[in-house]
């Protein structure tokens, strides 16, 4: 079978393919040296696999055909958390889990009430823009301390970033726009560490320069790169979660009725939200030793691109999986939205709450809440984040 999937079909709807490739062809050649794995199973196993790493700069040299460390957007992934050793990213862990739970709970509703302070009385808004592309900025700001007005106009240079995860390679027009943004905020987060230096606070940046785990300590580059990365990811991956999320609920409205009734089921709602339409559909590795799956001989040095979002579909795990069901069953495994082993996304508790707290003070603030063409809404013309174009609501 042939296979696009930035064709607008499949970003629609790729629930159907999915289910072609788990029954027909669940080790998927996207082209050369490049494998699409879509079973639950398979995803699971490789996710924990010491056969499998996420050097993520390899998979971008493999991309190019050329060494792409003196990319400054490309350098910026080699200092990463998930490409670095056990020893490191756990200084990074250390960092980001400083804050207590209600903390960060009490974080986020702060910000999602600011936010929603400018604009609850306009009495229509694009969601989109004005409540969850602009949450998540604001609470890694807080988190980080920093200004949010300093940091809206990076929001561009982050949008720019998260391209250059796309499995085709930027034009070179496109590198150097990439690039000049990252060179941006590398200096922007550089100022920001000279500062937290002469100044400590118990922000995120402070707790990040003191993090030490048996005498290591994160370099500045390495730090840079990790703040820089949680504005990437962190903003697009929980502003379409939530927005996502929102629109399931309104495209069944028995199942926010039962939200309604029953607001003990908001973490429920939200799990599986992120089952249904996971915002990051997938995750790649490299491949680091040979391996067979199903037959199929994959070489080291081979990419494989694990669909997460067709492993949270796969019926051989989830009852009726094509169903958004708030109450769902508890079953043995969970859906993989966040990863899972040694990778598992660092920002999952935030972006958890985060969305939690967006839906639950939206519904509550917002009683008369409407979503326009609920049924008509278009998505990003992209497979590496999952996200809508915009969200119009009235209330």
């Amino acid at each position: 079978m042939q296979l696009d999937l930035q064709s607008s079909e499949f970003i629609v709807n790729p629930y159907p393919t999915y289910a072609e490739l788990r029954e027909r062809s669940p080790i998927y050649l996207l082209e050369p040296r490049v494998w699409l794995i879509t079973r639950y199973h398979d995803v699971e196993y490789l996710l924990k696999s010491p056969l499998l790493n996420k050097e993520v700069p390899s998979i971008f040299d493999q991309c190019y055909g050329r060494d792409m460390s003196d990319e400054p957007v490309y350098r910026i992934y080699n200092n990463f958390w998930a490409s670095m050793g056990s020893s490191r990213r756990k200084l990074v862990v250390k960092a980001l889990n400083a804050r207590k739970t209600s903390e960060v709970r009490a974080l986020v509703q702060k910000s999602a009430d600011q936010l929603m302070d400018k604009w609850i009385g306009c009495g229509q808004a694009d969601l989109m823009s004005v409540f969850a592309y602009p949450l998540p900025v604001q609470v890694i700001c807080n988190m980080l301390n920093v200004e949010l007005q300093q940091t809206l106009d990076f929001l561009a240079e982050t949008k720019l970033m998260a391209r250059s995860a796309e499995p085709n390679p930027l034009t070179a027009a496109e590198l150097d726009d990439t690039n000049a943004a990252a060179l941006r905020l590398v200096a922007f987060f550089r100022e920001i560490c000279r500062q937290r230096r002469e100044q400590p606070g118990d922000d995120l940046v402070s707790q990040l320069l003191v993090a030490e785990e048996d005498g290591e300590r994160l370099s500045e580059d390495e730090i840079i790169a990790n703040l820089i990365i949680l504005f990437v990811a962190g903003y697009g991956t929980t502003a379409n979660a939530l927005c996502n999320t929102l629109r399931l609920l309104f495209l069944h409205p028995d199942q926010r009725e039962l939200l309604s009734a029953k607001p003990e089921l908001l973490s429920c709602a939200v799990e599986e939200g992120l089952r249904f339409s996971s915002s990051a559909p997938f995750t790649f590795r490299t491949v680091m030793e040979p391996l067979e799956m199903h037959g199929v001989r994959i070489e080291a040095g081979d990419s494989v691109y694990l669909a997460l979002d067709s492993a949270n579909h796969d019926p051989e795990v989830f009852e009726d999986p094509d169903r958004f069901w708030i109450d769902r069953p508890a079953t043995v495994k969970k859906s993989l939205s966040f990863g899972q082993g040694s990778h598992y996304c660092l920002g999952a508790k935030l972006g958890n709450i985060a969305v939690e707290v967006a839906v639950e003070t939206l519904f509550r603030r917002l009683p008369n809440l409407t979503i326009d063409n609920i049924d008509q809404l278009k998505w990003e013309p992209t497979w590496v984040f999952k996200g809508l174009e915009s969200l119009p609501a009235r209330w």
